[in-house]
């Protein structure tokens, strides 16, 4: 394994990279490369993640039970798109609400971590909220995928219940992907033992894939070589460094880059 593997902490960004393209992932997480253009298109690309963080303070404020502190100055699709969150999920003094909730798990001698927008903890199930700031609409098919659901909810069933004391069945258990700026309902995958034996399953698989990557040519013991994903690179930051060509930010994956 590559000593800079020896205390790295995984995540769905991590996983989903290496998923992606194994060459990504040493370039991002071995390398340390911080590939970003200056360019318009980049830029704006770059803003609109910093606007959707903007976006998830908010929601943390009001979860918190503190002020928001929207002034004139805050954007009008905030304040419109709070105000939806509010009648979506009031607050009940029944319920624990945990916002920007971050959660680590041993898994197999390796650290797994996740941090979730919003955790609802209720008497008999526990609800996993993630806000979707970007313009792309989010379907069923794609989001029950997604590796942030994987590892969201694999993380929900091992340690949430432990953390607080609680029995939870993992029927229970529900991720909601909710897109303020369309008009329409959450995107709410479910979960059961089977999926969850699944995903614990492909997550180890991932991890002792990216433990045992040659990503060097002085790594003496390996199981896996190199191995470049060329159908991925109009969607990868770093295709200008490997193949010289620019990205389209329209089609950037926002699933690694994004929240």
């Amino acid at each position: 394994m590559n000593k800079k593997l020896n205390h790295f902490r995984y995540s769905q960004n991590s996983i989903n990279t290496y998923k992606s393209c194994p060459f990504k992932f040493k370039y991002k997480y071995i390398d340390k490369i911080n590939w970003k253009h200056d360019d318009i298109q980049s830029r704006e690309y770059y803003e609109s993640l910093k606007s959707g963080s903007e976006f998830h303070l908010l929601c943390e404020r009001y979860f918190s039970n503190i002020p928001l502190g929207v002034n004139d100055n805050t954007k009008h699709d905030f304040v419109r798109w709070i105000e939806k969150i509010k009648d979506l999920i009031p607050i009940s003094s029944e319920y624990t609400y945990l916002p920007e909730y971050e959660v680590r798990l041993n898994l197999n001698k390796s650290i797994i971590q996740a941090k979730y927008d919003l955790v609802i903890i209720k008497e008999n199930e526990i609800e996993i909220w993630d806000w979707k700031t970007e313009n792309k609409k989010v379907d069923y098919k794609n989001a029950e995928n997604r590796m942030q659901t994987i590892v969201y909810m694999l993380l929900a069933k091992e340690v949430i219940p432990k953390l607080f004391d609680i029995n939870i069945d993992t029927k229970n258990i529900k991720m909601k992907y909710y897109q303020p700026e369309f008009d329409t309902d959450c995107v709410s995958i479910s979960y059961s033992d089977e999926k969850h034996n699944i995903n614990k399953k492909n997550i180890i698989s991932y991890i002792d894939k990216i433990q045992n990557t040659k990503y060097s040519e002085e790594q003496e013991t390996y199981k896996y070589d190199l191995i470049k994903n060329k159908n991925h690179c109009q969607f990868c930051e770093f295709n200008k460094l490997c193949n010289g060509l620019d990205l389209d930010y329209s089609i950037f994956e926002e699933e690694v880059y994004g929240r």
